[in-house]
């Protein structure tokens, strides 16, 4: 409707009989409208509310207890006609951030309409939710406690009631032809006809969208829980100043008495379960540390346990390894190297070996050990004996592997004990530099016998497995192996190429041989002696073609393959205690040559052997000879070579020591000297029973 359309002066109990007492009186429960009021009528309210009224308007006597607010629809309450907006202190549009809660209050999804109060003029609109200013400091909350129920029925329940369901009625509009009052049922009241505006529909309402409110939340619930004490507690008036109504506390307030308590229980309760998963890790974490570090100590004292455990198996081995070749104060020494403390068993075989030390036997005559010498072995005796060229040669001058097989078992069941220089002998630097030597007494068990052996020509000469002399050993040779090697398993082995052409790896000569019987036998050598090996230069050292002049002839690369085999093998038979020494470089007899020409010799030696074989300092005379004078020209070339130590050929054992160099004799088992001079070898081996019957008649020089 028009503002002007509502006449100010309309008198509602003159005209229709209307009493606001009798109104109050009825039910509050049934359903008020308050569309009728038009915010053109200043009059509508009852003069009784004053200013004064207004100002001494007390709360004191209001109990909210009483007030029922749960049948109030503010959807149906119309507030056009209320003089300001300040006589109703309603809450704000926003009640999230109000705090306010309005309890069961029904929220319509009607769209919201702008009132402008008449007295507070455009600048206060009043909406069907709240109270909307232009000033945001001006507005408050609306608080229960300033709320008085009979000044709020003088104020607002000042047009009757009307039956129409809850509907507001709008007053008529005199432009439509339909603005005539409806009659009711009952037609008048108190003796006068009551007028009734005719019901108008409301125009329709531009919608808004719709805010749509979700169910409360559980932390929307504690916090209305939590914040209902405040909402409750009354700020403390000035009498002298009197209020209506309490201002809306601040943010900060809000968040210091609202929020900030449970935000510091959070932080704590935080904090708390930080320290409670903390010390439970901790806990967790020292747990697993030390069943770890329990674990990684049984892991060590296992592991230890292996070590001593493999330490004390070594030691023993070790010790036993020296015992059995006469060394009892060398296993004494491996007994007490344990890091340990001794065992039981240790301690027993310590007390075996100082008890098996004490019943050994001095061997004082060194001139009585025998040295065996041999030439390299047959390994096929068929091919060698029958060879069209040499087969004489080889019968009369040489030992199968078979026959040294034999004499090494005849030699260890007589008791004898393999022995060399160093068993017997022991050396000092004198005033003038030079080795002095001296004897030392071989110390054996009681019925043991010290014996010496010697190979030489352990060249594999060319002609003996060559038989197209292309350097390169083949099926036509005699059956003599050509080279010894070191194999995986490290130890020192044989090849030779059989009657097929084939090359095979095996005992196919001395050193193989002699090896695997002492592994088989190892009381048989004496402190870990070996056999002395001799060895010419012409044609290279153990099968290995090392002179340099294969350079030129075949290739540099052939050459440095070779000398690299040699090498390897040689630090190998030192290893196994093998003396290396010189059988001339060019297989000659010293005996028939001048000084100046064995010093000739010793400078080729000198050259191409020393540089792969080392340093040695035994010389085996080739060809049966001997110089004769051990203080003459030759002798002081030998002596100035660095040779300390002389081998001869002889029919008999014979042996001597002085200051500056020692001298022995050997003898020759050869086919001949079995088969014709047996008597040489009586005491030592059977000859007959050593023989191979594939000789026939050896021949006889």
């Amino acid at each position: 409707m028009a503002k002007n359309e509502f006449d100010p002066d309309f008198d509602f109990e003159k005209e229709y009989g209307f009493d606001p007492n009798e109104f109050l009186d009825s039910d509050l429960d049934a359903d008020i409208d308050f569309s009728q009021f038009d915010e053109e009528q200043p009059d509508a309210a009852p003069e009784a509310e004053t200013e004064e009224d207004s100002s001494n308007f007390d709360l004191d006597g209001l109990d909210l207890d009483d007030l029922n607010l749960d049948d109030l629809n503010l959807d149906d309450l119309n507030l056009e006609d209320l003089d300001s907006a300040e006589d109703l202190d309603l809450p704000e549009e926003n009640t999230e951030d109000s705090g306010e809660d309005f309890g069961d209050f029904p929220q319509e999804a009607e769209p919201e309409e702008d009132v402008a109060l008449p007295d507070e003029g455009p600048d206060v609109l009043v909406r069907s939710s709240g109270v909307s200013r232009e000033d945001p400091d001006e507005e408050e909350d609306f608080d229960a406690t300033d709320f008085d129920e009979e000044d709020f029925e003088k104020t607002v329940y000042s047009q009757p009631a009307n039956d129409n369901d809850g509907e507001p009625e709008q007053p008529a509009d005199p432009t439509e032809p339909d603005a005539e009052a409806d009659s009711d049922e009952s037609g008048e009241e108190d003796g006068r006809p009551v007028r009734r505006r005719p019901r108008q529909e409301k125009p329709a309402k531009p919608k808004r969208e719709k805010k749509v409110r979700t169910g409360p939340t559980l932390i929307s619930r504690f916090l209305d829980f939590y914040m209902a004490p405040l909402r409750e507690q009354e700020q403390p008036q000035d009498p002298n100043a009197p209020r209506r109504r309490r201002r809306k506390k601040t943010k900060a307030q809000i968040f210091k008495e609202v929020y900030l308590p449970p935000i510091l229980a959070g932080v704590a309760l935080v904090l708390i379960v930080v320290f409670a998963v903390g010390a439970v890790s901790n806990s967790i974490e020292r747990r697993k540390q030390e069943k770890d570090t329990a674990l990684r100590e049984s892991q060590a004292a296992s592991e230890q346990a292996n070590r001593q455990e493999q330490e004390v198996a070594r030691v023993m081995e070790e010790a036993d390894r020296l015992a059995q070749g006469y060394d009892y104060d060398g296993a004494i020494a491996a007994l007490e190297s344990y890091s340990g403390e001794m065992t039981q068993e240790m301690q027993v075989k310590k007390a075996e070996y100082a008890s098996a030390k004490s019943s050994l036997v001095e061997w004082k005559d060194y001139t009585s050990i025998a040295n065996l010498g041999f030439h390299v072995l047959i390994a096929d005796p068929a091919r060698a004996f029958a060879n069209k060229d040499l087969g004489g040669q080889y019968n009369k001058n040489f030992v199968t592997i078979d026959e040294f097989s034999k004499i090494l078992d005849q030699l260890y069941a007589g008791g004898y004990v393999l022995v060399d220089f160093d068993s017997f002998t022991r050396t000092n630097t004198g005033l003038d530099g030079n080795a002095n030597f001296f004897t030392e007494p071989i110390r054996l068990p009681e019925g043991k016998k010290p014996v010496m052996i010697t190979e030489t020509m352990v060249n594999y000469f060319n002609y003996m497995v060559d038989s197209n002399d292309d350097k390169e050993p083949d099926a036509g040779g005699a059956g003599f192996a050509y080279r010894l090697i070191v194999d995986n398993n490290g130890d020192i082995k044989a090849q030779m190429v059989d009657s097929s052409g084939q090359t095979q790896t095996g005992n196919y000569d001395l050193v193989p041989i002699l090896e695997d019987f002492i592994k088989e036998h190892p009381d048989f050598s004496y402190q870990g002696a070996r056999a002395i090996l001799a060895v010419c230069g012409y044609e290279g050292i153990f099968g290995y073609r090392i002179n340099t002049s294969n350079i030129s002839t075949v290739s540099q690369a052939y050459y440095d393959e070779q000398v690299a085999g040699a090498k390897t093998l040689v630090q190998a038979l030192r290893d196994k205690g093998y003396t290396l020494a010189s059988y001339t470089y060019g297989n000659i007899a010293y005996g028939d040559k001048s000084a100046t020409q064995i010093k000739a010799d010793l400078q080729d030696w000198a050259s191409q052997v020393a540089p792969v074989l080392g340093d040695v300092d035994v010389m085996v005379y080739a060809r049966t000879s001997d110089i004769g004078d051990y203080s003459g020209a030759k002798f002081g070339v030998l002596s100035d070579a660095g040779f300390r130590y002389f081998v001869k050929h002889g029919s008999a054992p014979s042996a001597e020591v002085n200051n500056t160099y020692v001298r022995q004799s050997r003898l020759m088992v050869t086919g001949e000297n079995m088969a014709w001079h047996s008597d040489q070898f009586s005491k030592y081996f059977d000859s007959a029973a050593i023989l191979n019957n594939l000789r026939g008649n050896v021949p006889k020089s």
